[in-house]
Protein backbone atom coordinates (compact mmCIF):
# COMPACT_ATOMS: atom_id res chain seq x y z
CA UNK A 1 0.00 0.00 0.00
CA UNK A 2 2.82 2.41 0.90
CA UNK A 3 4.57 1.71 -2.37
CA UNK A 4 1.36 2.59 -4.20
CA UNK A 5 1.16 5.92 -2.36
CA UNK A 6 4.80 6.66 -3.17
CA UNK A 7 4.17 5.84 -6.81
CA UNK A 8 1.10 8.04 -6.90
CA UNK A 9 2.96 10.96 -5.31
CA UNK A 10 5.98 10.68 -7.59
CA UNK A 11 4.50 12.67 -10.53
CA UNK A 12 3.64 15.48 -8.10
CA UNK A 13 7.19 15.43 -6.74
CA UNK A 14 8.64 15.53 -10.25
CA UNK A 15 6.31 18.41 -11.18
CA UNK A 16 7.29 20.41 -8.08
CA UNK A 17 10.98 19.81 -8.76
CA UNK A 18 10.51 20.90 -12.38
CA UNK A 19 8.80 24.12 -11.30
CA UNK A 20 11.62 24.92 -8.87
CA UNK A 21 14.23 24.17 -11.52
CA UNK A 22 12.47 26.39 -14.08
CA UNK A 23 12.21 29.23 -11.55
CA UNK A 24 15.93 28.97 -10.83
CA UNK A 25 16.83 28.93 -14.52
CA UNK A 26 14.56 31.93 -15.19
CA UNK A 27 16.23 33.93 -12.44
CA UNK A 28 19.63 32.96 -13.84
CA UNK A 29 18.56 33.97 -17.33
CA UNK A 30 17.24 37.29 -15.96
CA UNK A 31 20.58 37.87 -14.26
CA UNK A 32 22.39 36.91 -17.43
CA UNK A 33 20.20 39.25 -19.49
CA UNK A 34 20.87 42.09 -17.05
CA UNK A 35 24.58 41.38 -17.24
CA UNK A 36 24.42 41.40 -21.05
CA UNK A 37 22.72 44.80 -21.01
CA UNK A 38 25.36 46.22 -18.68
CA UNK A 39 28.15 44.75 -20.79
CA UNK A 40 26.73 46.17 -24.03
CA UNK A 41 26.18 49.61 -22.48
CA UNK A 42 29.73 49.70 -21.09
CA UNK A 43 31.27 48.50 -24.35
CA UNK A 44 29.35 51.14 -26.33
CA UNK A 45 30.43 53.81 -23.85
CA UNK A 46 34.06 52.81 -24.37
CA UNK A 47 33.64 52.73 -28.15
CA UNK A 48 34.10 48.94 -28.30
CA UNK A 49 31.24 48.30 -30.70
CA UNK A 50 32.47 44.93 -31.96
CA UNK A 51 32.43 43.50 -28.43
CA UNK A 52 29.08 45.17 -27.80
CA UNK A 53 27.59 43.59 -30.94
CA UNK A 54 28.74 40.10 -29.98
CA UNK A 55 27.06 40.37 -26.60
CA UNK A 56 24.03 42.14 -28.11
CA UNK A 57 23.44 39.23 -30.50
CA UNK A 58 23.27 36.84 -27.52
CA UNK A 59 20.39 38.79 -26.02
CA UNK A 60 16.73 38.02 -26.61
CA UNK A 61 14.87 40.28 -29.01
CA UNK A 62 12.75 42.15 -26.40
CA UNK A 63 15.93 43.00 -24.47
CA UNK A 64 17.63 44.12 -27.68
CA UNK A 65 14.75 46.44 -28.52
CA UNK A 66 14.66 47.93 -25.00
CA UNK A 67 18.39 48.48 -25.07
CA UNK A 68 18.29 50.25 -28.44
CA UNK A 69 15.53 52.51 -27.11
CA UNK A 70 17.40 53.27 -23.87
CA UNK A 71 20.93 54.05 -25.05
CA UNK A 72 21.78 57.35 -26.75
CA UNK A 73 20.61 57.42 -30.35
CA UNK A 74 24.14 57.82 -31.73
CA UNK A 75 25.24 54.66 -29.90
CA UNK A 76 22.14 52.75 -31.06
CA UNK A 77 22.79 53.75 -34.68
CA UNK A 78 26.45 52.78 -34.48
CA UNK A 79 25.67 49.48 -32.73
CA UNK A 80 22.97 48.54 -35.24
CA UNK A 81 25.13 49.52 -38.21
CA UNK A 82 27.43 46.54 -37.70
CA UNK A 83 24.70 43.96 -37.17
CA UNK A 84 23.58 41.52 -39.88
CA UNK A 85 21.00 43.02 -42.28
CA UNK A 86 18.24 40.62 -41.27
CA UNK A 87 18.77 41.42 -37.58
CA UNK A 88 18.63 45.14 -38.31
CA UNK A 89 15.41 44.70 -40.31
CA UNK A 90 13.82 42.59 -37.58
CA UNK A 91 14.71 45.15 -34.91
CA UNK A 92 13.57 48.06 -37.07
CA UNK A 93 10.09 46.54 -37.09
CA UNK A 94 9.95 46.85 -33.31
CA UNK A 95 11.65 50.16 -32.46
CA UNK A 96 9.96 53.57 -32.64
CA UNK A 97 9.72 55.14 -36.08
CA UNK A 98 12.23 57.92 -35.38
CA UNK A 99 14.88 55.47 -34.22
CA UNK A 100 14.14 53.18 -37.18
CA UNK A 101 14.63 56.06 -39.58
CA UNK A 102 17.91 57.10 -37.92
CA UNK A 103 19.28 53.55 -38.02
CA UNK A 104 18.34 52.90 -41.65
CA UNK A 105 19.60 56.29 -42.88
CA UNK A 106 22.98 55.74 -41.20
CA UNK A 107 23.55 52.41 -42.97
CA UNK A 108 25.84 52.27 -46.01
CA UNK A 109 23.82 52.37 -49.24
CA UNK A 110 24.08 48.65 -50.09
CA UNK A 111 23.13 47.52 -46.62
CA UNK A 112 20.33 50.13 -46.45
CA UNK A 113 18.90 48.72 -49.67
CA UNK A 114 19.11 45.17 -48.31
CA UNK A 115 17.35 46.12 -45.07
CA UNK A 116 14.66 47.98 -47.04
CA UNK A 117 14.06 44.94 -49.26
CA UNK A 118 13.74 42.69 -46.20
CA UNK A 119 11.34 45.12 -44.50
CA UNK A 120 9.21 45.44 -47.65
CA UNK A 121 9.04 41.66 -48.01
CA UNK A 122 8.13 41.15 -44.35
CA UNK A 123 5.37 43.76 -44.59
CA UNK A 124 3.79 41.89 -47.51
CA UNK A 125 3.69 38.49 -45.83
Amino acid sequence: MESMNNTLNRPQQVTNASVRLEARSESRSDESADQDVVTVRCACGRGEYDAARLRFLRMREPSQVRLLEDIPRSEAVRLAGGLPSYTVARLCERVPKTLRRAIVQALPEGKRHGVSVILDYRRRI
